[in-house]
């Protein structure tokens, strides 16, 4: 995609004249389901929430999506190739797959590491990424991705195991993640408050402009996993609650 920044250019004279700033369109969404077979086996295919999403960020936002499921390392050659020779990119890029902290079960016959997986995303130019994976809210992913994805600006996963509640809550958040180029601060603090609160998920917001590169955000990992077993039990411990005062 281009960038967006004026660049400036030298006149005939030598001076330097600016390129008018481009009018922003509207966004493009990319939602991809890997090893889509197993994921079918697994209960845990958002097809039917992508469809909805996808179909409210056209709708009422203009955006260019495209959803695409694989499910061998062929099929994720074939994807790939069919978007870049249409000159795809993509502002909002969603993957559903298995994954842990080392890496991402890109086909039936492929786990890849988090490297690998950052590389095959780059001709996509994903600008903010959305992981509906166990683990790929860690730093040492968030370190690969941006590495290789110059464009990549925010990165939105989970740190530990994921849910498949957490997961059908991310696939709904897409359409926000889509119109808002930059969510606002308040706005991801009451994501990561309603993931605990309803699914007992932790939400990662990685930023390239304060955690790439940053060694001191990998404490963030620490923090999660000491913190996980009490997120689990805060929505059964809240639906307790609301028993309590409202009667069964």
């Amino acid at each position: 995609m281009p960038s967006l920044r004026s660049r400036g250019r030298r006149s005939a004279n030598g001076a330097r004249a600016r390129r008018p700033r481009r009018t922003p369109g509207p966004q493009s969404l990319l939602i991809l389901h890997l090893d889509a077979e197993k994921l079918h086996r697994d209960g845990l295919h958002f097809g039917d929430i992508a469809t909805f999403s996808g179909g409210v960020s056209a709708l009422a936002l203009g955006s260019d999506v495209v959803i695409k499921d694989s499910t061998s390392r062929d099929d994720l050659t074939r994807v790939r190739s069919e978007l870049t020779a249409r000159a795809k990119r993509f502002d909002v890029v969603v993957v559903v797959g298995h994954s842990n902290a080392r890496g991402i079960r890109m086909a039936c016959n492929h786990f890849a590491d988090w490297s690998e997986f950052a590389a095959y995303l780059k001709p996509l130019g994903p600008r903010r990424l959305l992981l509906v994976a166990c683990q790929a809210g860690r730093w040492d992913a968030g370190e690969a991705l941006f590495s290789a994805n110059r464009e990549l600006k925010r990165i939105f996963a989970c740190p530990v195991n994921a849910s498949k509640d957490f997961g059908a809550l991310m696939l709904f958040t897409v359409p926000y993640v889509v119109a808002e180029r930059r969510p606002r601060d308040k706005h991801v603090l009451a994501s990561q408050l309603m993931s605990v609160a309803l699914t007992g998920r932790q939400l990662r917001e990685w930023r390239r402009t304060t955690d790439n590169g940053n060694p001191d955000s990998s404490i963030f990992d620490l923090l999660a996993d000491v913190t996980d077993p009490l997120a689990q039990r805060i929505p059964s411990a809240l639906a307790s609650i609301v028993r309590s005062v409202f009667g069964k």
